[in-house]
Order: structure tokens, then sequence, then C-alpha cells
């Protein structure tokens, strides 16, 4: 399956999100790639620059709002790129969230009190990893924040979207082949269902509880809310 080389190959496309009735399973892999970007890149200019387009193409308010208030309050991006470390680097800094499903699933939440965030390779790591190695997806070929190359824990978000990225990109591949593409959608589904559609919630339900810009929770939210109708489109 020589589909790697599409994921992340340019810095961020920039598709509809609101996926309409049977889109391209190219759209829907736009779409995953654009969200993944978000999680494994360093914020820059030019990323908001491109989530500037995509806001206007998709005419969304919301986050055309948040990028005019990033842009006015923090025009060379240093407050966003702390931000960027705080949540997902940096455990000692206070408002830290890591970006991992086994960390975030065996997460100790009580009221009133600061959440204890589980094991960075736990149960779920393992499962992904495997997932992961059944499709021949090498997380570790994609363009990324290099910190995260070093980390090397496949269960984080940007790599988990990828994936889906991945698994569309053959999904088309094997359509244009005139190939069945039921075990590939089988695949799509089962990972959305036991992976990103249970821990995706938490993540943006945590990343809430933080000081920060908005801008990490609404994109993570965006891809909740992706995940979520993803599944039911694919189930039958």
């Amino acid at each position: 399956m020589n589909v790697q080389g599409s994921i992340l190959s340019t810095p961020f496309p920039t598709p509809t999100l609101a996926l309409a009735t049977s889109p391209s399973p190219e759209n829907r892999a736009q779409a995953y790639e654009f969200l993944a970007g978000i999680f494994l890149k360093e914020p820059s200019a030019e990323i908001l620059s491109e989530l500037k387009t995509w806001a206007g193409i998709n005419a969304d308010g919301e986050s055309q709002v948040l990028l005019a208030q990033i842009a006015q309050e923090d025009p060379l991006l240093d407050n966003l790129k702390q931000e960027y470390y705080d949540l997902f680097f940096v455990p000692v800094s206070g408002r830290f969230v890591p970006p991992f499903e086994s960390a975030i699933i065996s997460a100790s939440r009580k009221e009133g009190k600061k959440t204890k965030f589980g094991s960075f390779w736990g149960l779920e790591t393992t499962k992904v990893s495997d997932f992961y190695a059944r499709a021949e997806f090498r997380p570790e070929q994609l363009t990324v924040f290099e910190p995260l190359r070093q980390i090397n824990l496949p269960d984080h978000i940007g790599f988990e979207l990828s994936f889906m990225a991945y698994l569309c990109r053959w999904q088309a591949q094997q359509k244009n082949r005139g190939l069945s593409t039921s075990e590939i959608l089988r695949v799509q589904t089962s990972f959305l269902t036991r992976h990103l559609n249970r821990w995706l919630p938490l993540f943006v339900n945590d990343l809430g509880h933080t000081q920060q810009s908005g801008y990490y929770p609404y994109f993570a939210k965006i891809a909740q809310e992706l995940c979520a109708q993803e599944v039911s489109d694919l189930e039958p």
C-alpha cells in the first residue's frame, strides 16, 4: 500500500469539514489530515493563514473570531506556541493535557480535584500500534514537530487522525482499481469505535478545564464531531 507519502505531504489542506452525504474518500482524508496537522505541528504564521482560509471557505464564524483574536493579541504567536508546549509537552506546566489515548482513557477524574492522567504507554497504546502494523501505517514517516518523533508514542491524537486519513486514501486506491473496499471500511469503523470516539470526548473536556486561548479545544472538538459523524455515516 503506497499511500504513506500522501499523508501531510503539504502543510495544510483546506477541506470542507462539514462533510456532505457520501463524501469521497479523498475528501475524508483531507479532513483528517487537516485536523491532524494542528496537533502534529508547532503553530506558525503559515498554519494560521491556512486556517483563516479554511474558516472563510466553511463560513465558520466562531473560528474566524478566534483566529482574529489570536492575530490581534498574539501576532508573533509566542503565546500560542507556549500554549502548545505547555498543554502537550510539559507535565509540570500546570495546564498539561497529554494528547495520548492511553493517558486520557486511564485518567482518574474526581470532581473538585485535579485530574491524574494515566500511563503514557498502556493497553490502548499497544492496541493502536497493532492497528498500524496490520495496515502497514508508519507514523514515524510523517512530517511532524521533531519532539513528537522523539517521543514515539503511536496513540497521539495527530497520529490517530493521520491513520484515518491513510485508511481513506487506501480506500480511494482500491476504489479506483475496481477492488473491494469493504474490509478497509470495516477497519475504519472499528478504529473510530474502539479508539477515537472513546477518548476524544474526554480529551476535549480535559482541555476545557485548562487556562488557554480556546484554539486547541476548538479544533479538538471539531475532530470529535467529525469522528462521531463518520461512524454514523459508515455504519450500514
